[in-house]
């Protein structure tokens, strides 16, 4: 599966490797985006910065690839917001991207929280799930928040359905956690769940509305508060 990973420039602190182990089993394309500041010159941006840039995505690209993941690398210059958000949908359409991160610092990839609103993602998340080396996973927590008691049983039904696809793909029942919890404000429940895991995995949402953005605006609320980077896996045909 190919996993489109954002890199915004300027940074404050240089790349590093962000523990890169259990990837192998992904294309990686690194999309380097230098964001110009307002009334910038995107060329002399370009002429001054691209070559420290693309210095810093190679070595990052080398490390993934010596991890064992494929990877490429693609650097643009332009505005902040909108733009980097359609350049970047443009380019994961181009490359064929199954999954995009919302690039909060990459830590490990071995504590993967699953919230699920319902299964109308589930299969495309499974397969996405499935291309971790499985091995470097120890803990996968499918969650799903109600906001009613009564709505817990059909809850459980469904992230059996999905734990179920897990166990058929190779994982184990010591890898896999279900929870599913009663709160008024499901948001502020993922949000804090989300801070005991290394990085979240959602769905694309079919709030999504146009270029400017990958998520619906509850999903890039929970990616905004969220240190931990969230993977939006898309829709893909």
């Amino acid at each position: 599966m190919t996993l489109l990973v954002p890199v915004y420039f300027p940074r404050d602190e240089p790349l590093t490797d962000a523990n890169v182990q259990g990837l192998t089993g992904f294309d990686i394309v690194l999309f380097g985006y230098w964001r110009t500041p307002e009334g910038a010159d995107p060329d002399v941006i370009r002429e001054s910065h691209a070559v420290e840039a693309k210095a810093e995505l190679y070595d990052l690209a080398a490390q993934f690839s010596r991890a064992g993941a494929s990877t490429s690398v693609q650097f643009h210059v332009g505005e902040p917001g909108a733009d980097v958000h359609a350049r970047q949908e443009e380019l994961a359409r181009e490359v064929g991207a199954d999954a995009v991160v919302i690039p909060n610092e990459i830590t490990l990839w071995n504590n993967v929280f699953v919230p699920l609103r319902d299964d109308r993602n589930a299969r495309r998340i499974v397969d996405f799930l499935t291309a971790f080396d499985q091995d470097t996973i120890f803990t996968l927590e499918l969650y799903h928040v109600a906001t009613d008691q009564r709505d817990v049983e059909a809850a459980r039904e469904m992230l059996a359905g999905v734990e179920t696809m897990l166990y058929e793909r190779g994982f184990t029942e010591s890898d896999l956690e279900v929870t599913v919890v009663v709160a008024p404000d499901p948001e502020a429940a993922i949000i804090e769940r989300a801070g005991r895991h290394n990085v979240v995995v959602i769905g694309a949402s079919e709030e999504h509305d146009g270029p400017a953005r990958f998520l619906g605006e509850t999903y890039e609320r929970i990616a905004d508060q969220t240190a931990v980077p969230v993977v939006v896996v898309r829709d893909t045909p």
